[in-house]
């Protein structure tokens, strides 16, 4: 069971931080690298497992071939640059301040 469980973390842990928001992958890596830690703590050194080398491999490849990285169709869509619209003037025509209270 410890097997199983150590290959589901180590093949999940590359779709967990890249399905991350951009922002938030630095944050989703720590989570990634918590999980591991607790389970060496509680099960065994992960490090050592062959389990955990394995399915970090066929995780990270996964990601790479399905985001298209390896092989894939070309490239991810590009966005179209976002334009501004003009910001409307706080004081319309004849409404000026005149400084009085």
């Amino acid at each position: 069971m410890s097997t199983i469980l150590l290959l589901i973390i180590s093949i999940l842990a590359p779709w967990v931080v890249h399905l991350a928001a951009p922002r938030q992958r630095a944050l989703a890596l720590v989570g990634v690298l918590a999980v591991f830690l607790l389970y060496g703590i509680f099960a065994e050194n992960p490090l050592t497992q062959w389990e955990m080398w394995a399915g970090l491999a066929a995780g990270v490849l996964t990601v790479l071939f399905l985001v298209g990285g390896i092989g894939g169709g070309g490239g991810g869509r590009t966005r179209a640059p976002r334009t501004r619209r003009p910001r409307p003037s706080t004081y319309d025509e004849g409404n000026e301040p005149t400084g009085e209270i």
